[in-house]
């Protein structure tokens, strides 16, 4: 009897282990088109209409996932608007890096971490100083929620909507200050396999805020992206 029952119950085993998905994993790189306004104390920069690129991957097993992202947003001429100004220099280094549950096949709650290096070359309005050069050092914890298709078909959808709160280091005025941050992320996308074969291009939209508490740092930013991933 007791022989027949662990027979049975392995066998439960077996068959509910059967029965969950195997893990997944994708990775690949992406090139977006991106617009970021930056307010800082009086001046306002606006990059204009840039490239950058970038890295992006998940990994799931289960109801586990983590996932990640990494963007370059490289050296540009920005220009100051709505003063007479000259131009200036940006760059931006960022990420985040989540780990997820599903509480549904269509719906992950995610918390994790972001990363942010910016770079601004000083700016001068009629010869004299606005800023020093802005040298933002950011780091944030990040929740929010990733709604998505429940397979990868032929052609998935997603959505991703992150809040995060942090603190910043930054240059202003040639001194080194320290300011609470919080900010949100929106990201939507489009999966659309390429034939038969394990990859995917996925051209999506994502919008950006983040704030500092003091100083008035305000950046805004608004991306047209395509990421082409291998899944297996």
């Amino acid at each position: 009897m007791k022989r027949i029952a662990l027979f049975a119950a392995l066998t439960l085993l077996a068959a509910v282990a059967s029965a969950q998905p195997s893990p997944s994993f994708s990775i690949g790189p992406r090139i977006s088109s991106y617009s970021t306004d930056l307010d800082v104390d009086l001046g306002r920069v606006e990059t204009g209409r840039q490239t950058s690129f970038g890295l992006v991957g998940d990994y799931r097993n289960g109801a586990v996932v983590f996932d990640w992202l990494y963007n370059h947003d490289p050296s540009n001429g920005a220009s100051l608007l709505d003063v007479v100004a000259d131009t200036s220099d940006y760059e931006r280094n960022w990420g985040e890096a989540t780990v997820g549950y599903a509480i549904a096949p269509i719906l992950d709650l995610q918390g994790g971490i972001r990363i942010d290096s910016i770079r601004l070359g000083g700016a001068r309005l009629f010869g004299g100083s606005i800023f020093s050069d802005l040298d933002l050092d950011h780091q944030a914890v990040t929740a929010g929620v990733h709604l998505h298709t429940p397979n990868r078909a032929q052609v998935g959808w997603y959505g991703t909507a992150r809040g995060y709160i942090g603190s910043a280091k930054f240059d202003r005025l040639g001194e080194r200050v320290n300011s609470d941050t919080s900010g949100w992320r929106a990201e939507t996308g489009v999966l659309i396999r390429i034939g038969e074969s394990n990859w995917y291009i996925v051209p999506g939209a994502e919008y950006e805020r983040l704030e500092t508490k003091d100083f008035g740092v305000d950046l805004k930013s608004n991306r047209l992206f395509l990421n082409f991933v291998f899944t297996r």
